[in-house]
């Protein structure tokens, strides 16, 4: 590579950094995951989960599971 393309490649380099806007991506993940959390697909996710999660807990399965499990012992 000649002198002045090295020279020209320097200045685009400078010319975008000096450019380019600093970001804060701890601020921008917390933006982020404010809106998603109010989200209605997070919303609704996390009433399903939790009916499904009450669901289980009341389940005949998981109860046979659990005696099964607890007579190995």
């Amino acid at each position: 590579m000649t002198l002045a393309r090295r020279w020209w490649a320097a200045a685009e380099t400078i010319a975008a950094g000096v450019s380019t806007p600093r970001i804060d991506v701890g601020a921008v993940d917390d933006e982020v995951e404010t809106l998603v959390r109010g989200s209605w697909s997070w919303t609704t996710g996390a009433a399903l989960a939790s009916k499904l999660r009450a669901a289980w807990m009341d389940s005949r399965c998981r109860r046979m599971l659990a005696a099964a499990a607890s007579g190995r012992r």
